[in-house]
């Protein structure tokens, strides 16, 4: 019996709802179980860091793409904007998959979030397993949602040093 090729676009839709969706139900299960997702986020990190170590020595612009090409963008999300420099590199991208993908998939961002009891802000805890790998080779990795939108930024130490919190002066 012959098996009909599926087209890549079609296998590409459907292995990042697949990830998304793990994603998202991982962080359901976690807070079903009062486990917080945050911890989950920093084991998954911490077990993938050394995995980091051929990025170290490159700058912060050469680590986010070699990130959005292997471990972000696989999510199915979609960058809105971007500004990649040597010592800083800045990611604005959609929160969850784009709407035309999850609705392939008969679904709609609230309804995957609902389906699984969870929220944005919950799942954008997910992005914190980048941050023991960055701080392994040097860098500082920090995420932020706002609105529907992940922020994302790798700095270099020597960047991250300069925008770091600041002593309050007396």
């Amino acid at each position: 019996m012959a098996v009909a090729r599926t087209p890549k676009g079609v296998l590409l839709d459907g292995a990042q709802m697949t990830l998304m969706s793990l994603l998202v139900g991982t962080a359901g299960f976690l807070k079903e179980r009062d486990i917080p997702i945050a911890e989950w986020g920093s084991y998954i990190g911490e077990t993938f860091a050394d995995s980091w170590s051929a990025l170290e020595g490159q700058g912060a612009d050469e680590v986010m793409k070699h990130l959005l090409a292997l471990q972000i963008l696989p999510l199915g999300v979609e960058v809105l904007s971007s500004e990649l420099k040597p010592d800083k590199a800045e990611v604005v991208l959609t929160a969850l998959p784009g709407k035309a993908v999850l609705e392939k998939f008969g679904t709609t961002p609230r309804d995957l979030l609902r389906g699984f009891g969870v929220n944005q802000q919950e799942v954008a805890l997910i992005y914190g397993m980048f941050e023991p790998a960055a701080k392994a080779i040097g860098m500082r990795w920090t995420h932020q949602l706002k609105g529907a939108k992940q922020n994302v930024r790798l700095e270099s130490k020597a960047a991250s040093r300069k925008t770091g919190a600041r002593r309050p002066t007396k």
